[in-house]
């Protein structure tokens, strides 16, 4: 599935040139605005990528992992982007290991145009169309200021995009060490974010879609959960020695489910007269009563407005996800709105291509659709926003391809007619 020895001359050394000239882009933007892309100010640490680099100093200075808890430690958020942020700092220093960082981001986007080509060549079995999907990618600017941002979303992309690569590649070849490397970068993406954690539900569908025996099934789920589990170790005996309880992921699911469950932002008229206990405001109290303030806002929501809140649970949130690009600097005078037309193109042609795929029963399309799917679903509960959506974009990319080169084709076929 990785190898390229099969393509032609001419198509690796296009591969490779775009690969570059993302590289070359990439860390031209970074390197050229630096931290005029900050979201936050390190003045007043009032955002996440501010707090993050935060988190790797102190990290550095004390080996406590603290996210805007000063020198506490912290189970916010997940450790592997903090860490690798702290390792950069260890190697480039303070300010330089912010610069290293939007370098190697750079890479993580420039080595996504091999992986995106290699996915699409399995998917579509065409060369020609994975092309296509690795230049779609390469000109998809968004991806240039989230390489040039101290944020999770460039490196939970780049394992994403290759969790999906190798899940393809263990069905194909449903052998031990293929679902260990699934299991490596699984764990790796539940490092970045939890919402990660039952992602091997869709590799177990299509195991049974496929009919393997249970004997098989089983032991493939030992092998995927031992390597799960001997990774996440670390972090479960870190939890447990500095909280005396087990804590799988974080404690933070609290505020982005009162944020997600305010439909359109609202909370529901009447909810306040009915629990007075919350005096009017729903963000108070410890993460488990924020959570329970949550279910009973989505309950009353959809018993007294529940037209507001099914429009809320499925246009609402899949437009918070993908209705707009994830662009919160202007880059070279741009901002998401001046996006907004490319950006939806790609998101039709994405969807208008998924339906090519049910329809013509395009096998091996069906895995990359059912991460989408799960990734979509999962965030239903939690606030949807841009920012989540931003590292499943590259699958509506990949669908987009085969309909953009019909579309092509037929207006080559229409010109020639006319000449």
């Amino acid at each position: 599935m990785f190898s390229l020895k099969e393509e032609t001359r001419q198509t690796r050394l296009r591969l490779l040139l775009l690969s570059l000239l993302v590289f070359v882009i990439s860390c031209a933007v970074s390197l050229g605005y630096g931290d005029r892309l900050l979201l936050g100010s390190y003045d007043k640490m009032n955002d996440d990528d501010v707090k993050y680099a935060q988190t790797a100093d102190v990290l550095l200075q004390t080996g406590v992992l603290t996210y805007n808890t000063g020198s506490e430690p912290s189970t916010f958020i997940m450790p592997l982007f903090p860490l690798l942020l702290a390792g950069l700092k260890w190697i480039a220093g303070s300010d330089g290991g912010v610069v290293l960082l939007r370098l190697v981001q750079g890479m993580f986007q420039a080595v996504g145009i091999y992986l995106m080509f290699v996915l699409a060549r399995r998917v579509f079995s065409s060369s020609r169309i994975a092309l296509t999907a690795a230049v779609l990618l390469a000109i998809y600017l968004p991806d240039y200021f989230i390489s040039a941002s101290i944020l999770t979303e460039s490196l939970f992309r780049f394992f994403l995009m290759l969790t999906v690569c190798l899940m393809l590649y263990a069905l194909d070849r449903p052998k031990v060490m293929n679902w260990v490397g699934f299991a490596i970068c699984w764990t790796a993406l539940c490092y970045l974010k939890p919402h990660a954690a039952v992602l091997p539900l869709v590799p177990g569908i299509f195991w049974l879609v496929r009919r393997y025996a249970f004997k098989r099934m089983l032991a493939y789920t030992v092998v995927i959960l031992s390597v799960f589990a001997a990774l996440m170790s670390p972090w479960w005996i870190r939890n447990l020695e500095t909280f005396d309880r087990f804590i799988p992921f974080t404690q933070s699911v609290g505020s982005p489910l009162i944020l997600g469950s305010a439909a359109f932002g609202q909370v529901p008229n009447g909810f306040y007269d009915r629990y007075p206990e919350y005096n009017g405001d729903v963000m108070n109290g410890s993460d488990d009563e924020m959570a329970q303030a949550a279910g009973r806002m989505v309950a009353y929501g959809f018993i007294h407005e529940p037209l507001v809140y099914l429009a809320f649970y499925t246009f609402g949130k899949f437009g918070g996800l993908y209705g707009i690009a994830y662009w919160e600097r202007p880059i070279l005078g741009m901002t998401w709105a001046h996006y907004f037309p490319v950006h939806a193109v790609y998101v039709l042609l994405g969807l208008y291509g998924m339906g090519m795929a049910i329809k013509r029963k395009w096998r091996d399309a069906y895995v990359p659709l059912a991460v989408l799917i799960y990734f979509t679903l999962i965030y239903v509960p939690f606030i949807a926003i841009p920012r989540y959506g931003y590292p499943n974009l590259f699958i509506f990319i990949l669908f987009a391809a085969p309909p953009l080169l019909e579309l092509y084709d037929r207006w080559r076929k229409k010109r020639a007619a006319h000449q």
